[in-house]
């Protein structure tokens, strides 16, 4: 009956070892959170206003993460269209000498500067960020366009035969016209744009920016003229050379004007995203702030609810330590 007794004895004090373990665990994480272990305790049950606002923290998180995806594409898209203008305005700077001294060597020097410029065009047309083709609408998964070898060789195949600016000009219209070469052989992105992107329950933005867009598709036209101009292949002569390179440095003033318009637009764009951003992240503290009252842990009690624990434990491990000391020695 002894026997009986003792192992009764042991396992009601590891079951209080176990009950005051977990309490001690659970006062040291509200007193470490500030929060209570167990908000449905708390609130007696009634979680409606909790769940909400939970649900309410989960959308405003979803909303950051595509906050964040959008801004960083619309500051990229910034950042390649101001490199795409600062090389085509020191570009039609430098055309404009064209007329100056003109010789064969000369001009050639400067469409060779044109057919450079008009690669690393291309090029900031195909910037990705994470494998996501920026200026290919939602066909994002690959370049927007061909590099300069295929852009040089479809130009030499729509100016064969041309022998004026004149007829090198229409040639260039129908290359960059809707159904045009630039789209059949260069272009290789979608003719559909991103859709938009939710930035709260009220607010959604597009980003629309392709590389046969207008404003684009128009700056191309004037570097595709000055790249061409001196082409081996098409053996312009030095006349049709100074005109198609004074004519080219023209249209990209011209065009600059359109240029500058979709990079306001893309400010634009960025503007409304930090704007919301910033009224999502206060939304997002108030929500929070009003999740901790609900379940705020008030320190006092919990700290002296946490030494209390404590100190049953600690006197449960003496006794208990004690107890297994004991033999029938003692007791003799």
């Amino acid at each position: 009956m002894e026997a009986f007794g003792d192992l009764a004895r042991s396992l009601v004090m590891r079951s209080s070892q176990l009950r005051l373990r977990d309490q001690v665990d659970q006062l040291a994480t509200e007193l470490t959170t500030g929060t209570v272990a167990d908000p449905a305790r708390h609130l007696a049950g009634d979680t409606t206003l909790l769940n909400t606002l939970d649900r309410s923290l989960a959308q405003l998180n979803a909303y950051e993460t595509a906050t964040s995806e959008v801004q960083l594409i619309a500051s990229s898209m910034q950042t390649a269209l101001g490199g795409i203008q600062e090389q085509t305005e020191q570009l039609s700077q430098s055309l404009i000498t064209a007329d100056l001294n003109p010789s064969d060597t000369t001009l050639n020097s400067f469409s060779d500067n044109a057919r450079q410029t008009l690669g690393n065009v291309l090029d900031k047309l195909n910037t990705s960020i994470g494998g996501r083709f920026l200026f290919s609408g939602i066909r994002s998964d690959q370049p927007a366009v061909n590099g300069i070898d295929d852009m040089m060789d479809a130009l030499r195949t729509q100016l064969t035969g041309t022998t004026d600016l004149a007829s090198i000009n229409a040639a260039l219209d129908g290359f960059f016209a809707p159904g045009g070469a630039f789209e059949t052989v260069i272009y290789s992105g979608s003719d559909t744009g991103l859709a938009p992107v939710g930035l709260s329950q009220n607010e959604s933005v597009s980003i629309d920016v392709r590389a046969d867009g207008d404003a684009l598709r128009g700056l191309l036209r004037p570097l595709a003229l000055a790249a061409i101009a001196g082409d081996e292949v098409l053996a312009f002569d030095m006349g049709i050379k100074q005109d198609m390179l004074t004519s080219a440095s023209l249209g990209m003033i011209d065009e600059m004007q359109s240029f500058v318009g979709l990079r306001a637009d893309v400010g634009s764009v960025e503007a409304r995203i930090a704007d919301s951003a910033t009224r999502n992240a206060s939304e997002r503290s108030a929500i929070s702030l009003a999740k901790l009252e609900l379940i705020e842990a008030d320190p006092f009690e919990t700290a002296t609810r946490y030494e209390s624990a404590r100190s049953q434990l600690e006197t449960l491990y003496a006794v208990t330590a004690r107890s297994q000391r004991l033999s029938l020695v003692d007791f003799l």
